[in-house]
C-alpha cells in the first residue's frame, strides 16, 4: 500500500451528514469532510500531524495572503495530487524507501512483534487503549499509523533506542476553529505556517531526503556516528523525524483480524526488525506544533519541549499554552502564528474565537501511564493589549494556585491526614474552570484593558471563587467519618482557610484592586 495513492482509502473520515466512510488523503479538502476517525486516540492525533506535515512540506504558503486564499477556497483533489506527487515514492509501506522506515533492510536486526509498535504495549496502568489478546498482526493502514505514531512520540527504549525529536511523550497543541461543524480542511490549514513568518532555513532549497529522512542512509548515532542538529537538515524534518531504526518483515504476513481496528484483512503484518542508534536529534530543535520551555539563567541551552501530561492540567496551564505565561515559555509556532498581530486571528474570517486541542502521552520513562487529551478556549483580544491581558490572567491564576494549596492544606489538617489527598486540589481546578474562563472572556472582550476593566472582571471572579473553596472544604471534611475528627480542629481549619482567602498575598492584592475601583466608581457617581 502507498499512503499517497489516490485509490488507497486507508483513512476513516466523518462527513457532514454524520456518516463515516473510508477515504484517501485527497479527500481532506472536501468541504463535506469534517473529521478524521481512528480506533485509537494516539493514532488520531498522529493523523492530524501527518496531514499537516504533508501540507507544510508540499504546499506551504509564501505569505499570509497566500494562506488566506486557500482558507477561502480549499484546493481540489487534483491540486492535492499535484502537490503530493513528488513524495509518492516515500509513502509506500514496503520497498526500498518504505514510509518512516530505515533505508537499510536490517536483516541482522532484532525481530519483534508489530504489537511492540504500540507505545502503550505492556503498560498495565493505561486504560485508554485496547489490550492485546490473541494478537494476529496489524493491517496496512494501522501499521502505517503505528509507525508514524511511534516515531513522532518515541519514548526511551533502552540503550541506543532514541527518543523522538521532541523527547518521549511530547505535548502537541493544534489550533481549531470554534465551530463544531468546521471542515477538516480548515482544522488542518489553521496549523500550516506561511513561510514569510519563518526564518530563512524554511525557505531554503534542500534535497527531499533532508525533509524525509528515510530517503537517505540513517544518520547513525553510535560512538563513531553523528548527532542531528537543526542546521544539519531542513526544518521540515521536524514533522517526519525517524529516531527508531525499523523495517517491516514483508515475508511474515497472514490473513486475519487486525489487532487494532478489529477488521478482517488479507494481509496482516506480524513482525518487524529493529536496530539501535538511529537518528539522535539534539540541539535547539523546536517542533512547530509543540510549546517549549527555556532556561531563564542560560538562554543558550536547548529548549525543553512540553510533555503530554500538561494536557491533564486543566486551566492551570491555559496561559502558558495559549499565549505564554513568561518570557521563558514559548507557545507552539502554529499557535504563535495564529495569535500574532496581522496573523490568522486577525483575518476577516477568523475574528471569532477558536479552540486549542492539546494531547499527548503521559510517560514514566518507557511506561505509558495515560493518554491526555483536552481542548482549551482561545480568545481574540478586542483591545489587542496582550501585555495587560497576560498580566491580568497571571493574577487570576495566582489566586487559583494559592486557593488550591490552602484548600488541600486545611482539609489535610481538619481530617488529620498524614499527607494531602490529590483529589482535593484537583476538585478545585475542575469546579473553578467555568469561573476562570468567564473572567478570561470578560477580559478578552474588553475594548480597553485599563484598571477599571480588570477590576470588574476580578470582582465577578473573586467572590464566587471564595465561596466555592469553602464549599469544597465542607464537602471533603464531611466525606470523612465524623468519629475520626476533632470538631475544634475542623472549625479552626475552616477559619484559617477563610482568613487565607482574604489575607493571602494574591487574594489581598486582588481584593485591594477591586476595592479601589469600587471607591472610584462611587466617587464618580457622587460627583
Amino acid at each position: 500500500m502507498n499512503l499517497l495513492d489516490s485509490d488507497a482509502a486507508w483513512l476513516r473520515l466523518q462527513r457532514r451528514d454524520g456518516s463515516e466512510k473510508p477515504g484517501s488523503v485527497y479527500d481532506v479538502a472536501d468541504p463535506d469532510v469534517m473529521d478524521i476517525l481512528s480506533p485509537r486516540a494516539d493514532f488520531r492525533g498522529a493523523l492530524y500531524q501527518l496531514l499537516i506535515g504533508l501540507l507544510q512540506t508540499t504546499a506551504a504558503p509564501v505569505n499570509q495572503n497566500d494562506w488566506l486564499t486557500l482558507w477561502r477556497q480549499p484546493p481540489e483533489a487534483a491540486q492535492l495530487e499535484a502537490w503530493f506527487r513528488p513524495l509518492l515514492p516515500a509513502f509506500a509501506l514496503l520497498g526500498d524507501t518504505a514510509f518512516m522506515q530505515d533505508l537499510d533492510p536490517l536483516d541482522d536486526g532484532n525481530a519483534k512483534s508489530t504489537a511492540e509498535l504500540l507505545i502503550d504495549t505492556g503498560s498495565d496502568s493505561n486504560l485508554f487503549f485496547n489490550k492485546l489478546t490473541d494478537w494476529q498482526g496489524l493491517c496496512a493502514g494501522c501499521t502505517a499509523q503505528a509507525l508514524f505514531t511511534l516515531q513522532i512520540n518515541a519514548p526511551s527504549g533502552g540503550v541506543g533506542h532514541r527518543t523522538s525529536l521532541r523527547g518521549g511523550g511530547p505535548l502537541t497543541t493544534l489550533v481549531l476553529p470554534k465551530e463544531a461543524d468546521a471542515s477538516l480542511w480548515h482544522k488542518l490549514w489553521l496549523n500550516v505556517l506561511p513561510l514569510a513568518g519563518e526564518d530563512e532555513a524554511w525557505r531554503g532549497d534542500r534535497p527531499l531526503s533532508d525533509k524525509l529522512p528515510w530517503l537517505a542512509a540513517t544518520r547513525v548515532s553510535d560512538k563513531s556516528g553523528v548527532e542531528t542538529r537543526p542546521e544539519d537538515v531542513h526544518p521540515t524534518q521536524a514533522y517526519w523525524s525517524t529516531p527508531r531504526r525499523i523495517r517491516l518483515d514483508s515475508d511474515d504476513v497472514v490473513a486475519g483480524v487486525c489487532g487494532v481496528c478489529g477488521q478482517k484483512h488479507d494481509t496482516l503484518y506480524r513482525q518487524y526488525r529493529t536496530r539501535n542508534y538511529g537518528t539522535n536529534y539534539t540541539g535547539p530543535w523546536q517542533h512547530p506544533l509543540t510549546p517549549y520551555l527555556f532556561d531563564a539563567k542560560d538562554l543558550t541551552k536547548p529548549p525543553i519541549p512540553a510533555k503530554g501530561a500538561r494536557a491533564a492540567g486543566g486551566y492551570r496551564h491555559w496561559l502558558s499554552l495559549t499565549l505564554g505565561e513568561s518570557d521563558t515559555e514559548h507557545v507552539a509556532r502554529a499557535v504563535r502564528d495564529f495569535n500574532r498581530k496581522g496573523g490568522k486571528a486577525d483575518t476577516l474570517e477568523l475574528r471569532g474565537d477558536a479552540r486549542l486541542w492539546c494531547f499527548g502521552y503521559q510517560m514514566d520513562n518507557m511506561k505509558a501511564e495515560a493518554w491526555r487529551d483536552a481542548t482549551l478556549p482561545l480568545f481574540r483580544l478586542e483591545s489587542a493589549d496582550e501585555r495587560h491581558f497576560v498580566r491580568a490572567a497571571q493574577e487570576l491564576l495566582e489566586v487559583s494556585r494559592q486557593s488550591a494549596l490552602m484548600l488541600g492544606d486545611q482539609v489535610k489538617k481538619a481530617r488529620r491526614m498524614d499527607k494531602k489527598e490529590p483529589a482535593v486540589e484537583q476538585s478545585f481546578w475542575q469546579r473553578s474552570e467555568a469561573l476562570f474562563y468567564r473572567a478570561i472572556e470578560q477580559l478578552a472582550k474588553s475594548p480597553q484593558l485599563d484598571d477599571a476593566a480588570q477590576a470588574q472582571a476580578f470582582a465577578a471572579w473573586l467572590t464566587p471563587l471564595r465561596r466555592l473553596v469553602l464549599e469544597l472544604f465542607d464537602y471533603w471534611v464531611l466525606c470523612a467519618p465524623i468519629e475520626e475528627m476533632d470538631m475544634a480542629e475542623v472549625v479552626g481549619a475552616r477559619a484559617d482557610l477563610q482568613r487565607g482567602l482574604w489575607r493571602a498575598k494574591p487574594h489581598k492584592t486582588m481584593g485591594e484592586r477591586i476595592a479601589q475601583y469600587q471607591r472610584e466608581s462611587d466617587e464618580a457617581v457622587s460627583r
